[in-house]
């Protein structure tokens, strides 16, 4: 289940799609803020975000990320680790 970046609090979905590319960024209903702003933002602003040790996108790599969200965060440690250990 994904997570608001925020606050943590679990959120049903992250966004609706309306159709191809028009999509709406869900509010948490804890906090009021977009549970994950970072759906919408480039790889750069990620990257930035990262250099900038802001919690809010570690989170949003590790639990809504779509290739590791049904996987959960053993599977992305597990991956860090491995790419880590190069």
């Amino acid at each position: 289940m994904p997570i608001c970046v925020e606050c943590g609090a679990p959120v049903t979905n992250l966004y609706t799609e309306y159709s191809k590319g028009n999509i709406h960024l869900t509010h948490c209903e804890k906090c009021k803020k977009f549970a994950d702003k970072y759906i919408e933002h480039d790889f750069v602003i990620i990257f930035i975000d990262m250099l900038l040790h802001k919690p809010q996108v570690y989170r949003h790599l590790l639990f809504n990320r779509l290739e590791y969200r049904d996987y959960g965060v053993a599977k992305c440690i597990e991956a860090w680790n491995i790419v880590n250990t190069f």
